[in-house]
């Protein structure tokens, strides 16, 4: 199948009114306003487009020469507009595509046009004349976009897919995701609250979006989001891998982990967790760990650090958990093991039952707060997760 570049609204840098609905009423000319949209998929459009607005996206390649359709989602009570399309700062006219009335402000429709490109990779502008309408994405079919995921691996030798979700919909699968929705903290003394809102959990683009926002709510100035399969799904060894791309930043503490099913009988760390993958700050590396109730009935923890990673690129984060030990890995390399055989070290909490979670918490007792410096939104990207057994 042919690749298809997908720029959302959410994925443009320089956006002015990022509050949800756009209730900051902030229309202006040198920035582009962000609101949440109602067409399918959820997430973002670009509102109230003017004339002289202009949108940039890097590193969008075209992988041969030859025709492409690029097309636009848009909305528009009556005006409509125009826009002009062009490749690395204007030096290769793409030309226009008009925008219809479409009857309302959240009524979608598609336009598109035929472009003709050169192989390579490019810098795309949009820019906008006659503006009066919204703008919910920008599709290219054929060309790939700059954080577009590489194809899929093939399953790993000796093993057997037994359950995934590759996130190709249009929302989260609630046969096998529960939203969890509260600020409690998780725990660590976190500052964010956890919605159910496709401002911090999205299905879209063929991934999951996990994104934290700055923003006052429910008595938090941080929102994010944090999903399990507890109760839905659950398996006791096996390997469990997911791709994705985190956020990096002060305050940030994206997390692929599993907690025993006998959380909700015995409590934590009597239930174990394994933590797949944990990321803290801008740190260069990634952790893995395991929390258990030890043989004397004390907390215990054993992890270590994978070595250093790209952040700005996906990587697949995994364990493979058997009877004996668990081991993880980044793309393949290992760089982490615990003897659990025998539940040794009172290790029996590693022979029974876990479930997934992913999670993007803000601050807490192991990152500490954000600074000024730290980005948001920032979103950790799910392109797939996958439990394989033997």
């Amino acid at each position: 199948m042919a690749s298809i570049c997908t720029l959302q609204a959410e994925d443009y840098a320089n956006a002015f009114d990022t509050t949800a609905g756009n209730t900051g009423n902030q229309h202006r000319t040198d920035s582009v306003d962000i609101e949440a949209t109602s067409d399918a998929g959820g997430g973002f459009n670009v509102g109230w487009i003017a004339n002289g607005e202009w949108l940039a996206h890097n590193n969008v390649t075209f992988p041969t020469s030859g025709a492409y359709t690029i097309a636009y989602r848009v909305a528009a009570p009556s005006a409509g507009g125009v826009i002009s399309a062009d490749l690395n700062g204007g030096t290769i006219p793409l030309g226009t595509t008009a925008v219809p009335a479409t009857g309302g402000w959240q009524n979608w429709t598609t336009v598109q046009r035929t472009v003709n490109v050169n192989a390579g990779t490019y810098n795309l502008g949009t820019f906008i004349s006659n503006g009066g309408f919204n703008l919910n994405w920008i599709s290219i079919a054929g060309a790939s976009c700059g954080n577009t995921p590489p194809p899929p691996p093939p399953p790993p030798p000796g093993w057997t897919l037994a359950w995934a979700d590759e996130f190709n919909g249009s929302s989260l699968d609630g046969s096998k995701w529960n939203i969890e929705v509260n600020g409690n903290g998780g725990g660590n003394n976190e500052l964010q609250y956890y919605t159910a809102r496709p401002e911090n959990i999205r299905v879209t683009g063929g991934e999951l979006v996990i994104e934290a926002r700055r923003e006052a709510y429910m008595g938090k100035q941080y929102t994010s989001g944090r999903i399990t399969t507890q109760n839905k799904a659950s398996w006791q060894y096996g390997r469990m891998e997911a791709r994705m791309k985190i956020p990096t930043g002060k305050g940030t503490w994206p997390a692929f982990w599993m907690l025993g099913n006998s959380i909700s009988s015995v409590g934590w760390p009597a239930s174990g967790e394994i933590d797949i993958m944990e990321h803290v700050n801008s740190e260069a590396v990634t952790h893995g760990t395991i929390h258990w109730q030890d043989h004397n009935n004390a907390y215990a923890n054993y992890g270590g650090p994978s070595g250093n990673l790209d952040f700005s690129q996906y990587h697949v984060y995994a364990v493979e958990w058997d009877a004996s030990v668990i081991r993880w890995y980044v793309d393949g390399n290992k760089f982490h093991e615990v003897n659990i055989a025998g539940g040794i070290n009172g290790t029996s909490e590693f022979h029974a039952p876990y479930f997934l979670l992913f999670n993007l918490a803000v601050g807490g007792n192991w990152p500490g707060s954000p600074d000024g410096a730290t980005v948001f939104p920032n979103r950790m990207q799910v392109d797939y997760v996958r439990v394989y057994r033997r």
